[in-house]
């Protein structure tokens, strides 16, 4: 394939997006678009694939159906940046097991040969039943930390000390971190978490239900919830409907993991204020008037 072809591959939406990011940890988006179409070249070359397909995006990877000697396949590229520096680490630790199975990684180019799955994502299930697969995953994915992946309190400390919290309401920023110095007092154990285990990251392989594009953090398994909330999020409705219904996700998520109602609810409020900060720094409103219900939903 010519640089010319793959640059044809690259939808132009995508490229616009990541063209926008600063650098974090690697290459700014810009410069990794730029480079990108020479970069399919050459690992389509070297991993002796063919294009198989349309493309799909994510938020910062362009995904090819392709090829190979293994059979079908897709080529996931990735934009560097510091949530998704230790993916394949993470994804080499669960071999297979309730997630995307990695079949080659070359970490230095931030690309990874994973199996092919269906298209067909939990988001397209009623709530309660996606929640309950999702949950159903916690026990195969949750394995003992590995020390290459960041530990959630120091990270977390971190945000809620941005010059942006000091923008919301300061009871709130205090509840976060009352509840992140309760984490190092909590008996359960640090666990390796997916870190952004949402419905849409959860994909049929025809037969089972499997994790995608993980953001691995080490930490408290309870921070794995609180995207089964923020999705899907127009499903439960506002005022006294939002918190029956967000209430009624933590409880089925408990029941089928087996974690503390109290404990999921105060982490969940926790890392919605962490994203009630990153929306003030992009200056997204509706996403932090969001935030706010959800807390104000989970709390007693």
């Amino acid at each position: 394939m010519r640089v010319e072809e793959a640059a044809g591959l690259v939808p132009h939406a995508f490229a616009e997006r990541v063209a926008a990011f600063p650098a974090e940890g690697g290459p700014p988006g810009s410069d990794w678009v730029t480079a990108l179409p020479h970069l399919i070249v050459e690992v389509l070359e070297s991993w002796a694939l063919v294009i198989d397909g349309v493309a799909v995006t994510g938020r910062h990877s362009l995904v090819l159906p392709v090829r190979g000697e293994s059979g079908p396949a897709v080529l996931k590229l990735g934009w560097p940046h510091e949530e998704a520096a230790t993916e394949h680490l993470a994804l080499r630790a669960w071999g297979g097991r309730s997630a995307v199975e990695l079949r080659r990684a070359d970490p230095s180019r931030s690309a990874f040969l994973l199996e092919r799955l269906t298209s067909e994502d939990t988001g397209e299930l009623w709530d309660e039943e996606a929640v309950t697969v999702i949950a159903g995953l916690y026990a195969d994915l949750h394995l003992p930390p590995l020390p290459q992946v960041r530990p959630l309190g120091p990270w977390v400390a971190g945000i809620l000390e941005r010059p942006a919290a000091r923008h919301l309401p300061r009871r709130l920023v205090e509840q976060a971190r009352s509840s992140l110095r309760s984490l190092d007092t909590d008996e359960a154990p640090a666990r390796l978490l997916h870190g952004d285990l949402h419905y849409g990251n959860v994909l049929s392989d025809g037969t089972d239900w499997v994790a995608i594009d993980p953001k691995p953090v080490s930490g408290h398994p309870a921070w794995e919830v609180a995207p089964l909330l923020y999705n899907r999020v127009e499903e439960m409705g506002t005022g006294a409907a939002l918190r029956w219904s967000v209430r009624r996700r933590v409880e089925v998520v408990c029941e089928v993991a087996g974690l503390d109602e109290d404990v999921v609810r105060a982490v969940s409020a926790l890392r919605e204020t962490v994203n009630a900060v990153w929306a003030t720094e992009e200056g997204d409103r509706d996403r932090v008037s969001r935030a706010v219900a959800l807390i104000k939903a989970l709390g007693d």
